[in-house]
């Protein structure tokens, strides 16, 4: 197993510097877009009062933990790729954005559940 990841350490560094390059523009789109796009939703709900109601807060929820995964785990995703997709902060910090990235994407799974059976328990009241 050890040799496969030096394989593919060395393949990943070995690519062109456009590759690069497209992939360090992408990726900063997705961490911009995600922070202002969720940032503005998430203001447009705090705002106005039509809005104050159950789904709504679920949607805010979700806003507010988009905008930590992209401010909090893709920069250090960015300098990875930045940096020949090679970790250069240690094994810990590793451990930790990558929770950080899963409990991301199961805390969306749930609220995602959470919006549908309010949504189901609503139609049958």
């Amino acid at each position: 197993m050890a040799n496969y990841s030096h394989a593919a350490d060395n393949i990943l560094q070995n690519l062109s510097p456009l590759t690069a390059f497209l992939k360090l523009t992408s990726l900063g789109f997705i961490i911009g877009v995600s922070v202002v796009g969720n940032l503005l939703i998430s203001i447009l709900l705090v705002k106005d009062k039509t809005l104050h109601r159950a789904p709504y807060y679920f949607l805010l929820d979700l806003c507010c933990s988009d905008i930590l995964r992209s401010a909090i785990c893709f920069p250090f995703v960015f300098n990875s790729v930045k940096n020949g997709s090679t970790w250069t902060y240690g094994t810990l910090t590793c451990k930790v954005i990558a929770f950080l990235g899963v409990l991301s994407c199961f805390h969306t799974a749930f609220m995602l559940f959470c919006i549908s059976a309010k949504c189901c328990v609503y139609d049958y009241l």
